[in-house]
Parts: structure tokens; sequence; C-alpha cells
């Protein structure tokens, strides 16, 4: 497999779904107004824009990106498990939780699977 190949993709498809939520935010904000969910979805827009921009091209981006980003998502997922619709917030009802944990995890598991393929291999001359 090609170098950074899955924190690449992970990043580039992180980007544009994020930029994708523009749509629910549109809606939601027809629907309801301005609301505490208008600015979890503003947040999550104003991430991909940042994404896109900086990470699209961008190598030295794609692994970093991938693991921090993870580990954040894991972070926002396990709050939403442990409290689930927390303050009536949208962030923390079941599907935004799901997804939160799907984003966070495969971003950790990338990371880390890249961090591993990096790692220097001792051939057997040297051990």
């Amino acid at each position: 497999m090609k170098k950074q190949f899955l924190s690449k993709w992970y990043t580039r498809i992180i980007g544009v779904f994020f930029i994708l939520i523009i749509f629910s935010l549109i809606s939601d904000y027809l629907r309801f107004g301005f609301r505490p969910e208008t600015m979890h979805k503003i947040f999550h827009v104003i991430v991909g824009l940042i994404i896109v921009w900086f990470g699209w091209n961008n190598e030295a981006f794609w692994r970093p990106f991938a693991f921090i980003n993870g580990s954040f998502f894991i972070f926002v997922a396990l709050f939403g498990w442990l409290f689930p619709d927390f303050g009536g917030l949208d962030a923390f009802n079941f599907t935004d939780t799901v997804l939160h944990s799907i984003v966070g995890l495969s971003g950790v598991v990338i990371g880390f699977l890249e961090i591993a393929n990096k790692s220097p291999k001792l051939s057997p001359k040297q051990m």
C-alpha cells in the first residue's frame, strides 16, 4: 500500500463530509432558527473547510490529523455514551454519538497503523 494512503483518504473524506453538513445546518436553521445545535453544525463545517484547505494535498497533515481528530472525536463519543442527550443537544444524541464513534475510532486506528508502518524495521543482521 502506498505511503500514508489511509490517512490521506481519511482526511479527505472527513473534510468533505464535514463540509456537506452545511445542508443539514441550513435545513435545521430554517426549521428551528438559531439554537445550540446550530453551533455544533457550524463547528463541523468550519473544521471541514480547514481540513480541505490545509490538508487536501499536504502529506505532513494527514497522519497527525487522523490521530488527533480521531482522539478528539473518541472523547466526544465517550461523553455522548456516558451522558446521552446531554443538555438536550443533538450533538450527544444516539445517532451523533455513533457517528462521532466511527470518526474517532477510524481516525485513531488509521493513525496507529500508519505510525506502525513508518517505524523502522530491523533486519536479521541488526538483531
